[in-house]
Order: structure tokens, then sequence, then C-alpha cells
């Protein structure tokens, strides 16, 4: 069945004969359906365009702001002032050099050589070559620091010095004293000088009370006298952990702490590694 349509017959004002126009029928019935459907079409287009539109001025505005941090990037990296950051740098080797020293003073070397605060041509090593090093070389100092006696058990008087003295029980004859004597109170707390493990806890002759650590690097410290021991064999020990208190167990005049650092099976003066001087 042929669709229905119809003729429209336009006259202009000075009366030119104008072309019919075919129209289909149905057209004219639903005009404003198909007058709707333009509207949104034209609508959706607009949209897309002014989405579009708005996506690329954020990319530009993006690209310029990446621009900007770029030169700024390279504006500060050409202000870097290599010579300061060397003076730093041997600033800092100065004071490593010092604990350095002082460990090996106390028969620990260092396996680790100091960078020498730039290359031949004055220019510095990068951040993360530089930053590598420090941390490798604090870590190996942090570990022998660790595991090195140092400090005072108890802060107290020193009443008898590691080495020869008057027997105290007679002061007849002289004897030879392996350790430190620390005044101290009947009771008080006596702490780790370093990371390491309980190698003896309990009665042993003169020194009564008495408690063996062992250290790294082949140290250990002995703490006698004491009028109670607070850890066991085999146990692990952190710096500064309270092992015991002070007493006056054994071969003793009074309460008191009688410390010893051994080295490799060595007595040592205890006196060295009080403090970092």
């Amino acid at each position: 069945m042929k669709k229905e349509k119809v003729t429209l017959l336009l006259i202009s004002k000075d009366r030119k004969p104008v072309k019919p126009k075919t129209i289909s029928v149905s057209f004219l019935l639903h005009w404003k359906k198909y007058a709707l459907g333009f509207i949104v079409v034209i609508g959706f287009l607009s949209w897309t365009i002014f989405n579009l539109l708005s996506q690329r001025a954020e990319q530009l505005k993006y690209q310029a702001g990446l621009q900007k941090k770029i030169h700024q990037l390279h504006a500060s990296f050409a202000q870097v002032d290599t010579m300061a950051l060397k003076e730093k740098f041997n600033s800092i080797d100065k004071e490593l050099t010092q604990i350095n020293t002082f460990l090996k003073a106390r028969g620990i070397p260092s396996s680790m050589q100091l960078p020498q605060g730039g290359e031949a041509d004055d220019e510095i090593l990068s951040a993360e070559e530089t930053g590598d090093f420090y941390a490798k070389y604090l870590k190996k100092i942090s570990y022998n620091l660790s595991y090195t006696p140092l400090g005072y058990p108890f802060r107290g008087a020193i009443t008898s010095t590691f080495g020869h003295r008057e027997n105290p029980f007679t002061g007849s004859n002289v004897e030879t004293h392996k350790g430190l004597d620390i005044r101290a109170p009947m009771g008080a707390p006596v702490k780790a000088m370093a990371k390491g493990q309980v190698v003896f806890a309990g009665k042993k002759g003169g020194y009564g009370n008495c408690i063996v650590l062992r250290h790294g690097n082949g140290f250990e410290t002995l703490y006698g006298h004491l009028s109670k021991i607070l850890v066991k064999n085999g146990q692990t020990i952190e710096i500064g952990q309270q092992i015991g208190k002070v007493g006056s167990t054994g071969r003793s005049t009074g309460p008191h702490l009688h410390y010893e650092i051994h080295r490799n099976g060595k007595k040592i003066n205890p006196q060295s590694f009080l403090t970092l001087n």
C-alpha cells in the first residue's frame, strides 16, 4: 500500500511560480515527534562538544602546570652549591672518623673506608650513592656500638680500680683486681651495657651471685656480688636491660657492684669503656 502524500503549492508575493513540494501525510501528522527528536540530537551533540572542549582545556592546564614544575626543578638543580654539599659531607666524615677512632682504640677496627667528600673533578657523588654509603657505614657503626659494652652498669663512685691493690680484708698484702668496684646501695638496679646472651647466671666463688654476658666482637661482661639475679642462662639481653640487683654476696666487704670486661678471654680495664672520651 502506497504511503499517502500531499502536495503543497507555495505562492510568493510577486506571484512567481514556485515548484510544488510533496510531503508525506505521516510527517504532517507526527511533525511534533520529529521536531522533538531533532532537538534531542542537537542537544546531545552540543553536550558532547562542550565536554570535549572542557577536557581539552583541563589537559592544557595540566600540561602547563607540569612544564612549570619541570622548569622549577631545573632551576633548583642549577642553584645547588656543590662546594657547600662537599663541606657538609666532610663535616659528617670528621664526626664518623672520631667515632671510628674511639672504636679502634678499644680494639674494634672498622671494615669500611670513609669517602673523600667528592671526586677529583670537584663533582660530588649522586645523592643515591652518598645515601647508600652512609646508610651502610652507620649500620656497621651501630652494630659495633650495640655489641660493645659502653658506660656504667650502675652510675656510682668507683671505689676500687682495675689492676693491683691492697687486700681489702687484711690491708697487708697486694692482690690483682680484675675489674672495677662501683659503690651502690643494696638492691640498686644493675643494667647490661650491650646486647648479648647470658652464658652464666648463678653463684661463682668469690664473685657470689654472678652474671656473665657474651656480646659481639669477642666481648664478655661480668657482674658480681649481686643480691638477686633477674636473668637465666641462654637468655637474650638488650642494651640497658636490668639483669640483677646490687648486693654483697661472695668475697665482699659491703654492698657494691664488681664489674669486669673480657675481650677474647682476656680481662681488660673496664674504665676505658665507661665514656666516649
